[in-house]
């Protein structure tokens, strides 16, 4: 990362707060109390960025807190044995630490103990005295990522930090300091305490990082990777073939950095060729890996699973993951595309597209990598626009015809004579007429009895 000036005025960063949390921080302050806007807020305004987050640190005691907050707000409490409280606000959470028990140099002991030094920084409110004692503000202006003063403790305390300083080089550019890199490494193997909840959500923000692939590699050599994403390291420097300059690992990774930051496409590509080390094998002199696709999904839908994905985007991923291996389109006839259409719904299509574009750039070996793909992304906007059935109900039959044909009685064996059906026209949609369909009905039904 360059060198990042910070100009901004630290007192400024007030004027980008939302209405609601303004009023709760004007709550406590008018109730007596001193209070600290820290973290990330902080950081963002300084970088220039939008700040996301609104975490405050306040010498008020937690009961107080409750007092002078509720009503009108909803307090989660979830986090109050660290002194953490959380208010629920229209414009979204509040996060408000108490340090009443440390007295008055409390706002110290509380930047102390946060994870790195770009986000021990405060501002008064409403006053605005900025307090930086551990030089975050000089790490933010040279693109270093720094522990707070023990940085093995800050890691024992909260394990995720450890995937929290990969995403913040995943999404800022951060490059972290030696002392911190060598406590990562040291204490890794804790990440395996943190709750898998906390683990996807510190992952999903860094696969869509600007600089995700930086964010990967630190995962690799600080052994966090191995905690959390064993199966990846199975490609580490297993060379593949003639249509590859890089190893397993290295093109699952740039595969992630020529995609766009969107998390479906994201996490499809990085577990597009998961399954390609288990089934490597020489042929020939060659290494082949035949069928790695339909491995590499069912083993993305395990890991997906484990990583407690929600269904929807689970089934999606693995839909992009189980297709991405399309070659010779330009030779396809146009019912193989609309073959393709109808697997993976249109949806999911620009994924899709997206995804083998970024596999393409990632094997490094073509002149022109992305050629096929923006053709066969033509023929599929015009296929689209010519409105081919693609499902069941777009049948000029339906389920009433079939029963009424063919004798077979309302259940499962309806549904498969429509996707038969479907077959014939997906091939042809010039079949999709009532009287064509009909008779192949009939057909079906006179084969059935012979």
């Amino acid at each position: 990362m360059e060198s990042v000036p910070n100009p901004m005025d630290p007192t400024e960063v007030f004027s980008h707060m939302p209405e609601t949390v303004n009023d709760v921080a004007r709550r406590i302050a008018a109730a007596g109390y001193s209070l600290w806007l820290v973290g990330g807020a902080v950081r963002d305004h300084l970088l220039g960025k939008a700040p996301g987050d609104w975490d405050f640190s306040t010498n008020a005691p937690p009961e107080s807190i409750h007092r002078v907050l509720s009503p009108p707000y909803r307090l989660v409490t979830f986090g109050l044995r660290h002194g953490t409280l959380h208010v629920v606000t229209p414009d979204g959470p509040v996060e408000i630490t108490s340090w009443a028990a440390h007295g008055r140099d409390g706002i110290f002991k509380d930047l102390e103990r946060r994870d790195f030094t770009v986000n021990a920084m405060a501002v008064s409110y409403p006053d605005g005295v900025f307090l930086d004692p551990f030089g975050g503000r000089k790490d933010l202006g040279s693109g270093k990522l720094r522990g707070v003063v023990d940085p093995p403790a800050r890691f024992r305390e909260d394990p995720l930090r450890l995937l929290r300083a990969a995403r913040m080089v995943a999404c800022f550019g951060f490059r972290v300091n030696r002392g911190t890199f060598e406590a990562m490494r040291g204490a890794a193997p804790g990440l395996a305490q943190a709750a898998a909840e906390r683990i996807r959500d510190e992952l999903w923000k860094l696969l869509t990082g600007p600089h995700a692939m930086d964010g990967l590699e630190l995962c690799r050599r600080t052994g966090l990777t191995a905690v959390f994403f064993p199966e990846l390291l199975e490609g580490w420097r297993k060379r593949q073939n003639h249509y590859h300059c890089h190893d397993i690992y290295r093109h699952t990774v740039l595969c992630v950095g020529f995609s766009p930051p969107r998390l479906r496409v994201r996490l499809a590509a990085l577990l597009h060729d998961i399954g390609k080390p288990r089934v490597r094998k020489k042929v020939r002199g060659i290494y082949r890996f035949y069928g790695h696709e339909e491995l590499s999904a069912r083993m993305a839908s395990e890991i997906l699973s484990r990583w407690l994905t929600p269904k929807k985007l689970g089934e999606e991923v693995v839909t992009l993951v189980e297709n991405h291996m399309v070659h010779s389109t330009d030779r396809w006839k146009d019912g193989a595309v609309r073959r393709l259409i109808q697997r993976v719904g249109e949806p999911l299509l620009e994924d899709l597209l997206d995804l083998i574009r970024a596999d393409r750039l990632a094997h490094g070996t073509e002149d022109d990598p992305v050629g096929e793909v923006e053709r066969l992304a033509a023929r599929i906007r015009r296929i689209l626009d010519e409105k081919p059935p693609l499902t069941e109900k777009a049948l000029a039959v339906d389920g009433r015809d079939v029963m009424a044909v063919t004798g077979v009685p309302q259940g499962p064996e309806v549904g498969r004579i429509l996707k038969r059906a479907l077959a014939v026209v997906v091939r042809d949609p010039s079949k999709n007429t009532r009287p064509f369909l009909m008779q192949w009905l009939r057909d079906e039904a006179a084969k059935g009895k012979s």
